[in-house]
C-alpha cells in the first residue's frame, strides 16, 4: 500500500512538469487511478459535510439525531433520549433499533468520531481533550472506537490527514 501511495505523489509531484493537455490527461488518470484503488481509507464522512439532515420518516429518531448532532460533547445516554422521544428506555430501544437498524449505543458511537475527527483536523487540542470534548470518559475507550469506525489511531488519522493537507498545499 505504501508504495502505491509513493507512486501517486511521484506522479502528482511530476504534474508540475508537464504542459498544456497532458497535465489534465494525467490528473484524470491519477483520479481514475485513485477512485478504483482497493487501498483506500477514506479521512471524512458525512459529518464533514454541511448538508440537509436525513429524513427518518420519525419525528422523534430526527429529534433524536438532531440532539446527538447538537450535543456531542455530552454523554449522551439510551435515557435521555427516551425522554426527548417521550418513550420508556424499553420501549425507545426497541423503537430506535427497528428505525434505524441498529441500536443507539452503536449509533452514538459512529458519529462521535467523526465529529472527533473534524475537531482534530480544526484544532491543535490534545487527542484526551477532544476524547472528552466528544463525550467519552475514558481515552481508550475513545481510541478503541475511534480506530474502529476510522481504521486509525486518532494520532495517525491527524497525521495522515496534516502529511496529505501539506502535500496539497505544496502541489498547489
Amino acid at each position: 500500500m505504501k508504495d502505491a501511495i509513493l507512486y501517486t505523489k511521484h506522479r502528482l509531484y511530476n504534474l508540475l512538469k508537464n504542459q498544456s493537455f497532458s497535465l489534465v490527461l494525467e490528473l484524470i488518470s491519477i483520479l481514475h487511478d485513485i477512485s478504483i484503488s482497493r487501498n483506500m481509507r477514506l479521512l471524512y464522512d458525512d459529518s464533514f459535510i454541511n448538508h440537509q439532515p436525513t429524513t427518518y420518516n420519525s419525528r422523534r429518531v430526527e429529534k433524536i439525531m438532531l440532539y446527538i448532532n447538537q450535543n456531542f460533547e455530552k454523554n449522551i445516554t439510551l435515557s435521555e433520549a427516551a425522554k426527548i422521544a417521550s418513550m420508556s428506555n424499553v420501549a425507545f430501544s426497541r423503537f430506535f433499533k427497528l428505525r434505524i437498524g441498529k441500536m443507539f449505543v452503536d449509533t452514538v458511537n459512529d458519529i462521535l468520531p467523526g465529529h472527533a475527527a473534524r475537531i482534530l483536523i480544526d484544532t491543535t487540542h490534545s487527542i484526551t481533550e477532544i476524547a472528552y470534548k466528544c463525550g467519552f470518559n475514558n481515552i481508550s475507550n475513545f481510541n478503541r472506537i475511534f480506530k474502529k469506525k476510522k481504521e486509525c489511531t486518532p494520532r495517525e488519522f491527524r497525521e495522515t490527514y496534516a502529511t496529505l493537507a501539506a502535500g496539497i498545499r505544496r502541489f498547489i
